[in-house]
């Protein structure tokens, strides 16, 4: 598939859900598309290798909160938790434009590696930061603890395990979304009781069918309602392997 028509059905889809972007975005993210379908042999970025897949699967699929969640402000700070090759960080910070600031937080260092390249020649890196460090060192730095509007997640870790990850990142105010699959349901109740140790609330989900025979995706809101206990997250590994809410 030729960039323009790619470029073409992105704008087209993100449309039905209701979300318009930019000529300009629109290069960006299939110039994005561009580097991760490059690398990949180099750093197993994606299984997704066709155009036409890539296009629905990462980049209609990390577009479709900004249609279900807005009204979105005209600035604030996003996080992507372990953003790998940049989904669904990248596509949303290009579509939500300048006035957002990224953390991309990636812990494997080639990856990130990428990540930094791919900042660079999206133009992003004055705005956006790759961090290799893992979730819970990010959350204990007073430069990045409870300063985030925004965190999300996509295929990191169930909810009880993401809830520590995310929330002492976020202000209060703030939002933890988790790109998560259909079984949802299996991880709700241990997710709302680690989000309230953690001052947050389990909000709901929202769900849309991809196009094309992409399955559903499931979006689960978590609001974050008070300042997150001194002792959260946990040291590194131990929020997957005594998780709270279990």
């Amino acid at each position: 598939m030729d960039g323009a028509r790619w470029q073409d059905e992105l704008a087209r889809l993100g449309a039905a859900f209701g979300v318009r972007l930019s000529g300009d975005a629109l290069v960006a993210m299939w110039r994005h598309w561009q580097l991760v379908r490059e690398a990949t042999g180099r750093f197993n970025l994606t299984a997704v290798r066709e155009d036409a897949e890539a296009l629905v699967r990462h980049y209609v699929d990390s577009l479709v909160l900004l249609g279900i969640a807005g009204p979105w402000a005209a600035e604030g700070l996003l996080v992507d938790l372990g953003s790998g090759a940049g989904f669904p960080g990248i596509p949303l910070l290009v579509a939500l434009g300048p006035g957002w600031r990224g953390l991309l937080l990636e812990s494997q260092g080639k990856k990130a590696a990428f990540l930094r390249e791919a900042v660079t020649v999206l133009g992003l890196d004055g705005r956006v930061i790759v961090e290799p460090v893992r979730a819970e060192e990010a959350g204990r730095r007073d430069s990045w603890r409870e300063q985030a509007d925004l965190v999300v997640a996509r295929a990191v870790a169930p909810l009880n395990v993401l809830a520590e990850y995310g929330l002492p990142l976020l202000r209060v105010g703030g939002r933890l979304w988790a790109y998560k699959g259909p079984r949802v349901a299996e991880e709700w109740e241990a997710g709302r009781r680690a989000a309230t140790v953690l001052g947050g609330r389990l909000v709901g989900a929202r769900e849309v069918e991809l196009p094309g025979g992409a399955g559903r995706r499931v979006l689960v809101e978590v609001v974050k309602e008070e300042p997150t206990p001194a002792g959260y997250p946990r040291r590194p590994g131990l929020p997957a392997r005594r998780p709270l809410g279990a």
